[in-house]
């Protein structure tokens, strides 16, 4: 039983008769002179609406109220159409936001630069300009209202590590990039348009990150409920994962890439630092060393997986 200030949930093992729960619950009620609203008491039900939150036990899901994301997804529209907006529409967007963080948790990469936003101005009647990487983020949050539809599974409770799940990712800079998951793999050259950050250098964070996003691309519909910890010897790269952003533009292009594999497919991406961690699998693919690959990986598909380009790792706004 959960019990948050005026309102009660109570949830049953399937295997349990919740009609006696419900009657002896009612009977507790009575005895103890709690008054009981005959509008707002339901069930037994599979499906219930909790504190703003439908929960439905028979698709295992906890999910936004339709009218909640129609209201946020028209909010969100009209800010988008505008130039600037006051602090107090900023607020008030951040507030509708906190609440759908509920239940679309990658939602939570997409509001801290709207938080930074905010507190660059005093007071509500303020103006603030909505920039490129503002808008960004909003047109993330409306890929998740929109085709997400604002439901979240219920993740497993384990975190499975990439050890565990077989799944080994690598980047070598002046080489290529290797993955291998259950079997499958590629081993492919970085490609030859890929873009420059600012000081006109690739950075090791962004190398490390692509193979990862690259990965969630091919293989993340089979990921589905897990929460993966990926070790990684990169200690940006950790940082921007656990926090899901970076301040270089290119490198958000692949987060957001992440995210929205990890939103489609239901699965959450941890990271953990490890420093001079064993990687031999794909450091074999990553330098391009098939051979010692086959001896390290005899049971892996004769040939490889056929990497998607660049234009669908890096994301771009449609």
């Amino acid at each position: 039983m959960l019990h948050l200030l005026d309102d009660f949930l109570t949830i049953d093992n399937p295997s349990c008769d919740s009609d006696r729960t419900m009657a002896l619950i009612t009977m507790i009620f009575n005895k103890l002179k709690i008054p009981l609203s005959p509008k707002k008491t339901m069930g037994p039900t599979c499906v219930i609406e909790y504190l703003g939150i439908i929960l439905d036990s028979v698709k295992m899901e906890a999910r936004l109220p339709s009218d909640k994301v129609d209201r946020i997804t028209e909010f969100i529209n009209t800010i988008l159409h505008q130039k600037s907006c006051t602090r107090k529409e900023l607020e008030k967007l951040l507030g509708h936001l906190n609440f759908a963080m509920r239940v679309i948790l990658p939602g939570r990469s997409f509001v801290s630069y709207l938080y930074r936003l905010m507190a660059s101005v005093k007071e509500s009647y303020h103006f603030v300009h909505l920039t490129r990487d503002c808008k960004d983020d909003l047109y993330m949050w409306l890929f998740f209202l929109q085709n997400w539809n604002g439901v979240s599974l219920f993740y497993e409770t384990v975190i499975t590590t990439v050890a565990d799940f077989t799944l080994f990712t690598d980047a070598a800079s002046t080489k290529g990039f290797g993955d291998f998951f259950k079997g499958k793999w590629f081993s492919e050259e970085w490609p030859l348009d890929l873009p420059y950050i600012t000081d006109g250098t690739l950075s090791m964070a962004f190398l490390e990150l692509y193979p990862i996003v690259v990965a969630a691309v091919l293989w993340g519909d089979q990921w589905t409920c897990k929460r993966i910890k990926f070790y990684c010897d990169n200690q940006a790269t950790v940082q921007i994962i656990s926090k899901g952003r970076s301040k270089e533009p290119i490198i958000m292009k692949l987060m957001r890439t992440l995210i929205m594999c990890a939103a489609n497919n239901n699965f959450a991406v941890y990271s953990e630092y490890f420093p001079g961690i064993k990687n031999e699998i794909a450091d074999a693919l990553s330098r391009f060393q098939i051979a010692r690959f086959r001896r390290l990986a005899p049971y892996a598909d004769l040939h490889p997986t056929r990497c998607p380009p660049l234009e669908q790792i890096l994301w771009t706004r449609s």
